[in-house]
């Protein structure tokens, strides 16, 4: 019985020396990723998950930050644009997260198979150490290498997801691609009273405004609507809203955003 309830996602194993006890998940976004992924799970499931993430849910990011919680995550920014790269840690760099993993996989992604609310890739959840051994034993991640595992993350950034990780510095045990439509924090970012679940990188947009075209592609595109277009034609970073994700340095056509460092590294907790 206790292994249907691992295979389930209700139940985690804990291996201490040689020996394996089982314990409960220890909160509700543990509870809501490991027990949406099993193959099996058959659908009034998943649909009773999404009546939940719709109807009670939202209650749980807005007492955490008025509890001031400790967040979960944290935002990893998309760092191609950074405007001094020698300032990027080594654990706020997506690929080099996964270049120094021990063991990586990649799983669909729960908040998108519950919500489906966008037609962003399933496939791009990537699982790290003890986060891919749990889903390539429980059967419900792939085993992936580092080459592949930079590929998803390329083919997330595409797709305009946010990289997100948890909120410590080092290596922890994923790295979600999210939607700010479906994800389990992203959408709560957007109102004060309920943006305690996740911090933003160290990074903020800047604009150079003699380099921007006023297309508006960042304007539709940022998960969190921090840009606007001005009446001079010229894209607007709402400092207060951004996130230091990247997605709107990445689909930039006219190459005017990047991304600068206005946190220290201290901001990461250890």
């Amino acid at each position: 019985m206790v292994r249907l309830l691992f295979h389930k996602g209700l139940v985690f194993e804990n291996i201490k020396e040689g020996k394996t006890t089982y314990r409960l998940p220890r909160h509700i976004i543990q509870f809501h990723d490991s027990s949406t992924l099993w193959a099996e799970a058959p659908p009034v499931l998943i649909d009773l998950w999404r009546q939940y993430m719709e109807e009670e849910y939202p209650q749980v990011p807005a007492a955490l930050t008025a509890m001031k919680a400790v967040p979960f995550f944290r935002v990893v920014p998309i760092n191609e644009k950074i405007e001094t790269r020698s300032q990027i840690l080594a654990y706020e760099d997506a690929a080099r997260i996964v270049e120094k993993a021990s063991a990586l996989a990649v799983t669909n992604c729960p908040c998108r198979t519950i919500m489906r609310k966008c037609d962003k890739p399933l496939d791009v959840c990537l699982q790290i150490n003890r986060g891919a051994d749990y889903a390539i034993k429980r059967g419900t991640g792939r085993k992936v290498n580092s080459e592949e595992a930079k590929a998803i993350l390329r083919r997330a950034e595409d797709a305009g997801l946010v990289h997100l990780t948890e909120n410590k510095a080092g290596i922890g045990t994923v790295i979600c691609n999210c939607c700010d439509c479906c994800c389990i924090g992203l959408p709560y970012m957007k109102k004060a009273e309920s943006k305690g679940m996740i911090v933003p990188s160290r990074y903020q947009a800047v604009v150079e405004g003699s380099a921007c075209t006023g297309c508006g592609i960042c304007e539709d595109d940022c998960p969190m609507d921090a840009i606007d277009v001005n009446t001079s034609n010229v894209a607007e970073v709402d400092v207060d809203s951004c996130i230091g994700c990247g997605v709107c340095s990445r689909i930039c056509p006219a190459d005017a955003i990047r991304l600068r460092v206005v946190r220290q590294e201290d901001f990461i907790p250890s």
